[in-house]
């Protein structure tokens, strides 16, 4: 019986900072929703902006969670010094490589086996299409990241990391990614590329690398929707076959950089 209620303990203190930052996000957003209810037609200005509001409200929402969950984490002073280590500048083409190669690679391999439509990822797709420019490229390209890699990475992966070997870290954190984007594609999409964020933190030892390859991803991915790749790719099994091969590629040249900056900085 002690055994499983420590079990339980441990498996509780990997899971509850999703929960935490499910909860958080969903009460902020619940709430502006009933205020909305009570109070948005009288509020012109912010109807004709509906969609960016909603972005903006989301992005804040989930940056004041991972806050939250930081200053939780924050009193073992663990991640501190992790969020403050600087990444070497060597390490910044294995980090975007890794991010492009994955989001390419993944997206591309998911069109081959037809389990999602390849012209974009959906919620940037979703996001450019009823934002602005600007508010889409803060809430996909910074928001999102940084509050996605202060949990999943800074606190999940790292939570594991004192608990058990790099491969179950790795594997546990990016199907915890994935259960987060709440569908099957987005979330063999996240698995894939989740696994790639937490093998760069674990190369790194430094949020910094995930976070960086996180917003490259995010960024490509608004890029090419915006420069309607996605239609390009698609016009194919040729085309698609061909962008797993060469992205696929980078990302392995990337990962095996990155694995010989790891080994360098043990020496």
């Amino acid at each position: 019986m002690e055994k499983i209620r420590i079990y339980a303990r441990e498996i509780w203190q990997i899971v509850n900072p999703l929960l935490i930052f499910f909860g958080v996000t969903a009460a902020v957003v619940s709430g502006f929703g009933i205020l909305w209810m009570m109070f948005g037609s009288r509020l012109g200005f912010l109807y004709s902006h509906l969609e960016d509001v909603n972005l903006l409200l989301s992005s804040a929402a989930a940056l004041w969670a991972a806050w939250i969950l930081w200053k939780i984490d924050g009193r073992e002073q663990v991640w501190y010094g992790e969020l403050r280590r600087k990444l070497p500048g060597r390490a910044v083409f294995p980090c975007v490589g890794a991010a492009v190669g994955a989001s390419m690679a993944g997206n591309c391999l998911l069109s081959l086996l037809r389990v999602t439509e390849l012209s974009g990822t959906g919620q940037v797709e979703t996001a450019l299409r009823l934002g602005s420019p600007a508010v889409v490229v803060f809430s996909t390209c910074l928001a999102a990241p940084l509050a996605e890699e202060m949990v999943f990475r800074a606190l999940i992966y790292r939570r594991l990391r004192r608990k058990t070997g790099p491969a179950a870290s790795i594997a546990i954190s990016a199907l915890l990614f994935a259960l987060y984007h709440g569908n099957l594609s987005q979330g063999l999409y996240a698995l894939f590329v989740g696994a790639v964020l937490a093998v760069l933190m674990e190369m790194y030892g430094t949020v910094t690398a995930p976070l960086l390859a996180h917003v490259a991803a995010n960024g490509l991915s608004v890029l090419l929707t915006w420069a309607g790749a996605g239609e390009f790719l698609s016009g194919g099994m040729v085309r698609r076959g061909a962008a797993v091969v060469i992205f696929g590629g980078l990302l392995c040249v990337s990962l095996r950089q990155a694995a010989r900056d790891a080994r360098s900085s043990k020496n």
